[in-house]
């Protein structure tokens, strides 16, 4: 196991980031009233189980229940029943200038956009029409006013975030890893979202990709703010930014349209662990890929960071628990990634590769 250890940290030392990247934490608010919206859509959150009673969450959505009728919640639930669901639309949230005057400063990603029409002019229409109706929800509902009267709160989950994450050295781990950087990373941690709820994005840079992670408390607390944030938990926030971030490097090479007919080619395997795939969230043979690819990477940057425990409880959870079972072929897969980096130079050279060892399932 040590001389494991020493091969990977070998292979990150060979260079260092030109800059170094601190991990940014902050609320965004215009996230921060989508999902207030959301919490009162009918198609959004309203018909949710109400199974961990967040303050925040309840807080919103007690005070603004009485907008339920407006026109922008209504549009909301006319998108979501055509499957632009709130992970679509906090893109184009994160994509606009501030509200309540907020405009696109970033092309949309065209498969969110094919999510509303085949037409592409159409679904821009769609989502112009989106950005303003958020514009008038800002202001019909008093929302600047509550976000005024609430920023201590703000201010001290951002705290308990920013106290948690792990130091700068991850994620110069991870770039080198990978063999790929990232312009800037952001959490934006969100008190009105569902606890353990998520989503990650990326926002093309010039230099890179812009990733940020929108997610909701991390543990329940009861129904008052004297219970806690739910933001405190050193080991939660860790876990989350390591794998969040993951994605930002793998998701974009699975996505490419030249390796479509290749990952479809193991659509087959996702049958074998459908079940338990499907009841963590995972619903396609493609989403279940990526988290395989991105879980292997967590456990392979654990060694390279030199911590062997956490990688080694990350594979008994993954494969054992949570039922991840490609993940050993993987591991054994991407020894060649990072044995021969004179020829893989980033991952993207190597995933065509990995996927191969899923062959040999077949004879398994």
């Amino acid at each position: 196991m040590f001389l494991q250890i020493l091969v990977i940290l070998s292979i990150v030392s060979c260079s260092r980031p030109k800059t170094e990247k601190k991990v940014v934490v902050g609320t965004n608010y215009n996230v921060e009233a989508l999902i207030i919206g959301f919490e009162i859509a009918e198609n959004g959150f309203w018909n949710f189980p109400f199974d961990d009673f967040q303050p925040m969450k309840t807080k919103a959505r007690r005070k603004f229940e009485k907008y339920r009728g407006h026109k922008t919640i209504k549009l909301i639930d006319t998108l979501v029943s055509k499957g632009f669901w709130l992970d679509a639309m906090v893109e184009v949230m994160l994509k606009c200038s501030p509200l309540p005057n907020a405009s696109l400063v970033d092309d949309m990603d065209q498969s969110t956009l094919l999510r509303l029409s085949d037409d592409l002019e159409e679904s821009q229409m769609i989502v112009e029409k989106f950005i303003h109706a958020m514009n008038q929800f800002y202001i019909d509902v008093g929302l600047d006013a509550y976000f005024i009267g609430n920023a201590p709160y703000y201010d001290t989950i951002n705290e308990e975030v920013r106290k948690n994450i792990p130091s700068a050295s991850f994620i110069a781990t991870m770039e080198e890893y990978y063999g790929k950087q990232n312009e800037a990373y952001t959490l934006v941690p969100s008190p009105a979202l569902y606890h353990t709820m998520g989503f990650g994005k990326n926002i093309k840079g010039d230099t890179g990709f812009k990733v940020y992670n929108v997610f909701g408390p991390l543990i329940v607390t009861k129904d008052s703010l004297e219970f806690g944030n739910g933001f405190d938990d050193l080991n939660k926030i860790n876990e989350l930014t390591v794998h969040e971030f993951g994605h930002s490097f793998i998701n974009p090479v699975l996505d490419r349209e030249v390796y479509k007919e290749h990952i479809d080619s193991y659509a087959h395997l996702f049958e074998r662990i459908r079940k338990p795939m499907k009841e963590q969230g995972y619903g396609s043979w493609r989403s279940c890929l990526a988290e395989h690819v991105v879980r292997l990477g967590e456990i392979r940057i654990s060694y390279a960071m030199g911590d062997s425990v956490r990688a080694e409880r990350l594979r008994e959870e993954y494969v054992h628990e949570r039922k991840f079972i490609y993940i050993p072929l993987m591991e054994k897969g991407i020894k060649a990634f990072e044995d021969n980096r004179d020829i893989y130079k980033t991952i993207d050279d190597y995933i065509p590769k990995l996927l191969t060892c899923l062959e040999t399932t077949e004879k398994q």
